[in-house]
């Protein structure tokens, strides 16, 4: 924005100010404006230095956020890895429990086969004294039998 001096001047010889007086004064507003106002050229520097800065900016902010995401993915890595080793741990446990029920099964098995075995010994044995108990009446039968018979053939010949 141009600062016109000579009008200023005009203007303050028409107040009846001496023309040194006015043209002095005009060239000190004319310097006073172009020194504190902003050219098209300063202002586009500005906005350079701005859109640097903010360019410098958003790379730290990228940067700080790209580290915040490495360390929030190597605590996520190392809290997955201690999961996984818990799962290790409790699947372990649970291969030890099912291997110890295996052991177990096999073990209930072996009695039940025992107990059937010894549940067909004592009927062996059993069904052994029960016909030894069969063949000890017949006998005792038959021979209660023949000495009532040879008491009544005694009694009869009397």
């Amino acid at each position: 924005m141009g600062i016109d001096t000579l009008s200023i001047a005009k203007d303050l010889r028409a107040a009846a100010l001496p023309q040194d007086q006015a043209e002095a004064i005009a060239a000190a507003i004319g310097r006073a404006m172009s020194e504190g106002a902003a050219t098209r050229a300063d202002l586009d520097r500005l906005g350079e230095r701005i859109d640097a800065r903010f360019e410098q900016e958003a790379a730290r902010i990228e940067a700080r956020f790209e580290q915040e995401a490495v360390r929030i993915e190597a605590r996520f890595d190392r809290e997955a890895a201690r999961v996984d080793g818990r799962f290790a741990q409790v699947d372990a446990r649970f291969d030890q429990i099912e291997a110890r029920l295996e052991e177990a099964d096999v073990k209930v098995d072996a009695r039940f086969a025992q107990v059937a075995t010894d549940l067909r010994l004592v009927e062996e044995r059993m069904t052994a004294r029960i016909e030894a108990a069969k063949t000890q009446l017949l006998t005792w039968l038959v021979g209660a039998i023949f000495t009532a018979t040879g008491v009544l053939i005694a009694v009869l010949k009397l």
